[in-house]
């Protein structure tokens, strides 16, 4: 079989991947947005409406928004086009368990053989940089079991960690218990939330931004080693400022990491996790 090549291969993936601005103009590269819903408007995410533009909208209006995933036939269009112009497309998506975005593109790409669609059970940049790893070993050819053996590597053992201002948005959107939603506004309390098995759960709280940032780091430090190869993403809501000093941190305690990307979230996470919403995603491979 002929390696898979970036010229030979589509990458197909959902807006929930909050990828940076420009990100998706490669060639290959395809994102099919959800909608957020303002009562009876409609918009697409990151197409329609930007990530600052939503957190503005957020702040006025008077209801949360709501958030809906892709047709079946918005799938089925995009594997069509990518289907005649390359031997083979991945697409990547949020977790199924946040969403029924996975389900909407695997039954499209029922119809399409050289479709391949995964559930990533992870979300936000946790997605594209799997989707940056990838594409590293397609610029110099690999074998399609290889490509496989690495994204089921790179599902099994990236890590996602995040801080809120408040779980209020997570509660009300049903991502999050309510009782753990107690935990937000108490005496600077900041909750700390991570992904696991494609589900958003309860990480630690702490008290005061630098050790909600010390927590951040040490987390980072035991899921790695100082010997490993450590690529990581970072990525916020309206708290762009924070990412400076979580990189420090970051790099603080493992000084041969690599920072690839930093974005800010779009509509549809924004609407669950809020506007001070600040994260990062990696990898030691």
């Amino acid at each position: 079989m002929t390696p898979l090549t970036l010229a030979n291969t589509a990458i197909v993936a959902d807006s929930t991947c909050d990828p940076p601005r420009g990100y998706f103009d490669r060639q290959g590269m395809r994102m099919v947005p959800l909608k957020v819903h303002f009562g009876d408007e409609t918009y697409r995410d990151l197409v329609d409406l930007s990530a600052e533009r939503f957190f503005t909208k957020l702040e006025s209006s008077p209801v949360l928004p709501t958030t809906s995933q892709p047709s079946v036939n918005e799938f089925r269009a995009c594997y069509a086009e990518l289907s005649e112009r390359y031997e083979h497309v991945f697409s990547f998506h949020l977790s199924s368990k946040l969403s029924g975005t996975y389900e909407a593109a695997a039954s499209a790409a029922a119809d399409f053989p050289r479709v391949e669609v995964y559930d990533t059970r992870s979300v936000s940049m946790g997605v594209t940089l799997m989707i940056e790893r990838l594409r590293t070993r397609l610029e110099q050819g690999i074998e399609l079991a290889d490509a496989h053996a690495y994204v089921a590597r790179y599902l099994a053992g990236h890590h996602i960690l995040f801080q809120v201002s408040t779980l209020e948005y997570l509660r009300r959107g049903g991502r999050i218990g309510r009782a753990q939603s107690l935990i937000g506004g108490v005496l600077g309390v900041r909750p700390l939330l991570a992904i696991d098995d494609g589900e958003v759960v309860a990480f630690g709280k702490v008290r005061g931004e630098r050790r909600a940032l010390e927590a951040m780091a040490a987390a980072f430090a035991d899921w790695s080693s100082p010997r490993d190869e450590i690529y990581f993403t970072l990525w916020s809501g309206l708290a762009d400022d924070k990412l400076p000093a979580l990189e420090e941190a970051i790099l603080a305690v493992r000084p041969r990491a690599t920072r690839l990307l930093q974005g800010r979230v779009g509509a549809v996470i924004g609407t669950h996790a809020g506007p001070g919403v600040f994260a990062f995603a990696m990898i030691s491979e």
